[in-house]
């Protein structure tokens, strides 16, 4: 956990996680056959490795960069580290903010999830209080802002009411796993919303 938040300091403080491209799907190229493309505990070739993607690994959510831009913080099962950007391309085109990219939000205490069917405007809530329900959401109409980097939603449908997602690194509290973006989800009717993460893949 010391790791962790030793990583959340240096991303913050260098100003990475403002990043606009980030996070970003990714995909593993120029990897031989027989070879992997390593995770590393630092960004640094010299640090200790604790975990790998094969040659034609797809779906790396890169979270953000560091302050030379040629390592990129990646989950790692229950962690994170670092891999080398030389090795990794991005999958998708357009950024989070657009609209089109598919959004997985979740929180704990109470646990929740959240998930957001974009290109369309269908998503579905979930929470172990209110239960499960579906709404529709203004999407690809929403509101956004580049500096910080946010996005807002309305919802209607079986319930009303308006989400936050906005670029920063993010803690589920549960793990060593971080994510490169945080919302804040709110329903008419209910006084405290939810707060937690969300990430770009499942």
């Amino acid at each position: 956990m010391l790791r962790i938040l030793i990583t959340i300091a240096a991303l913050c403080f260098a100003g990475i996680a403002t990043a606009q491209e980030f996070p970003a799907v990714h995909r593993v190229t120029d990897v031989a056959n027989h070879d992997v493309l390593n995770i590393r505990a630092e960004p640094s070739a010299r640090a200790d490795i604790v975990g790998s993607f094969g040659p034609y690994e797809t779906g790396i959510e890169v979270v953000g960069l560091s302050p030379d831009r040629r390592w990129g913080l990646v989950r790692s099962g229950e962690g994170v580290g670092w891999s080398s950007m030389r090795y990794l391309t991005p999958q998708r085109t357009g950024s989070w903010q657009d609209g089109t990219q598919h959004l997985t939000c979740f929180g704990t205490e109470p646990f929740w999830s959240f998930n957001l069917f974009m290109p369309s405007n269908r998503a579905e809530f979930e929470d172990l209080g209110m239960g499960g329900f579906e709404v529709r959401s203004n999407a690809p109409h929403h509101n956004i802002t580049r500096h910080p980097a946010t996005m807002a939603l309305r919802f209607n449908g079986a319930r009303q009411g308006f989400a936050v997602i906005r670029q920063g690194v993010c803690s589920d509290g549960m793990s060593d796993r971080l994510f490169g973006l945080e919302t804040q989800v709110y329903w008419q009717g209910a006084r405290e919303g939810f707060s937690g993460c969300c990430t770009l893949t499942p």
